[in-house]
């Protein structure tokens, strides 16, 4: 089986399970997760690793940006004033009942 790539709300969910059951090797819970009836979720006992040295950074993420959880890569932004101006314009749109497109956006 090939790895998915997981949101943050999924890996908060392998985090959760860790926490409830300590004693349980990494393997096991890889195997746990992918053998799941519902909603499995496929990953490796490298990438849990990985994830595990993660977890205060990504439980922060959540914590700060409760619409990350769907998110399977962190938001950059690179320009707060260019987010802000955006965020500002398409809020204005809205309340005007204008529909916002994808050229719009890039045209802004």
């Amino acid at each position: 089986m090939s790895c998915q790539n997981l949101t943050l709300a999924d890996w908060l969910l392998v985090y959760a399970y860790i926490d409830a059951h300590p004693g349980v090797s990494q393997a096991n819970i890889v195997e746990h997760f992918q053998t799941c009836h519902e909603g499995a979720l496929i990953f490796n006992q490298s990438t849990l690793s990985c994830k595990l040295r993660e977890c205060p950074k990504m439980e922060a993420r959540a914590n700060d940006n409760p619409n990350a959880l769907s998110l399977k890569r962190p938001w950059v932004v690179t320009r707060p004033d260019v987010e802000c101006a955006l965020v500002l314009w398409v809020r204005d749109m809205e309340q005007k009942g204008e529909t916002i497109s994808g050229p719009m956006l890039r045209e802004k």
